[in-house]
């Protein structure tokens, strides 16, 4: 119990610990992507603004109508005039009113912008807003473009489109992204680490002293037991005699005897969930037939249930021994708690329903009742010790909310699963899955 603890907060602190982790390297990577591509678009839009100012100076000269003519008759587009400030990885193009590329230019004899697919990305370029910048690849190669509109004269609108190789800067951001994730795969590898460590010494004062209550509840249940037989055979002997005593004293050790044989079960049932706590539950294992088990149980439990009006039907019984290979007193005393849970808190003229399906690999084991039911809060804490329902279902003084916690260490002292299903006003139904023998013993005779 106290490893799956310790498991569940470091799993728990684990994903704390990588939520965190998660949001930094984000944080981390968009600051870093942020700071590089607001650089990138500080420079493409500096060396825009600049290519417009000197355009603007060209223009008013004789050098600007040699540059059209030349343009006009196909000529190489000429790269005579550039920005000052263009650098290697760096290109620009002039676009005329009418979209056609007049003037290109790169820091390295145009080699650059050859290798670039202006003519294809031209038609959304031309679309794209003012002053934006975005990513474009080209082969292995990565390029920032952009431009701006560019106004010459009173009724011409230009475009200057501007252009960086950024394929070092994006090798630049994978690196970083790959190294930001090891470093959290790392860091949250030594938390989880380091979690459970602190959650296995945070939780030494509680296992110490949960190991001292469940010694103190095995210890006072095994002393008691004694004292607990000698009551009840004393009790016996005075019940002997009990139709020479008067009424008043017939009474009292009528309710004596009720009250120590409550007594006994209290101590019997915190005896068993003690050593369950431990790992010490013992089990005897037999092959013994299922089926006759709960004939047993329900011979047993067909007085209370005669009492109170409620009829209790078997499916699944006469169809064969369903045979199961477990303890058998663990056994029948699972079926006798939730046979007997089902009748107390039925309804009078109800029904309780206990069924057995065999399969290949495993058996179920049903017992349903027509009572009062379960609201759906309480349905996750009913396996839980002295854990009390409404008044309702507490109604009987001689329960002790033990019941169904002893159930569930029976079932999984046997590796079974046990799970209930309820509606409020309808009944419940709990669902015991044992282990099944193998097919060539059903239906074997037991001695």
């Amino acid at each position: 119990m106290f490893k799956r603890t310790q498991a569940a907060l470091t799993r728990q602190f684990s994903v704390t610990i990588g939520i965190i982790l998660a949001l930094t390297v984000l944080f981390a990577l968009w600051m870093v992507q942020h700071m590089i591509t607001a650089s990138q678009n500080n420079q493409l839009l500096s060396i825009s603004k600049q290519y417009a100012s000197e355009l603007n100076d060209v223009m008013s000269s004789p050098k600007w109508k040699t540059l059209l003519n030349a343009f006009a008759n196909r000529e190489k587009l000429s790269a005579s005039f550039a920005p000052s400030g263009l650098q290697l990885n760096q290109m620009a193009w002039l676009i005329g009113p009418k979209g056609d590329i007049l003037l290109q230019s790169s820091g390295k004899d145009n080699v650059l912008s050859m290798d670039f697919p202006l003519t294809s990305l031209l038609p959304s370029l031309l679309d794209a807003p003012d002053n934006t910048f975005d990513n474009v690849h080209a082969g292995d190669r990565t390029f920032r473009v952009g431009g701006i509109l560019f106004n010459a004269g009173a009724s011409e609108t230009y475009r200057i489109i501007v252009a960086q190789e950024v394929t070092n800067d994006v090798a630049l951001l994978a690196r970083l992204r790959w190294a930001f994730i090891g470093f959290a795969a790392a860091m949250l590898v030594l938390g989880a680490g380091a979690g459970y460590l602190l959650a296995g010494r945070a939780m030494i004062p509680i296992v110490q002293a949960y190991r001292r209550q469940e010694q103190f509840t095995a210890d006072a249940s095994h002393e008691l037991r004694t004292p607990l037989s000698i009551l009840r055979s004393s009790m016996e002997v005075l019940n002997e005699q009990r139709e020479a005593l008067p009424s008043f004293h017939r009474r009292v050790l009528a309710k004596s005897g009720k009250e120590i044989h409550h007594l006994i079960r209290l101590v019997d049932n915190l005896l068993t969930l003690a050593r369950s706590d431990n790992g010490r539950i013992e089990l005897m294992k037999t092959t013994f037939s299922l089926s006759h088990t709960i004939r047993q149980v329900v011979e047993q439990l067909e007085p209370l249930a005669a009492g109170k009006q409620i009829r209790i039907a078997c499916k699944g019984l006469d169809s064969g021994d369903v045979c199961v290979h477990g303890d058998e007193v663990r056994i029948r005393q699972l079926a006798f708690i939730l046979v007997e849970n089902a009748i107390q808190y039925n309804r009078e003229g109800g029904t309780v329903t206990i069924g057995v399906e065999a399969g290949l690999s495993e058996l179920t084991m049903t017992v349903a009742d027509t009572g009062i039911g379960i609201s759906k809060a309480h349905l996750s804490g009913i396996f839980e010790r002295f854990y009390r329902l409404d008044q309702a279902r507490t109604r009987r003084s001689e329960g002790m909310g033990l019941g169904l916690a002893i159930a569930k260490q029976i079932v999984l002292a046997h590796q079974g699963k046990l799970r209930v299903e309820s509606q409020e006003g309808a009944g419940t139904t709990f669902y015991v899955r044992l282990p099944n023998l193998s097919e060539s013993f059903q239906n074997v005779p037991l001695q």
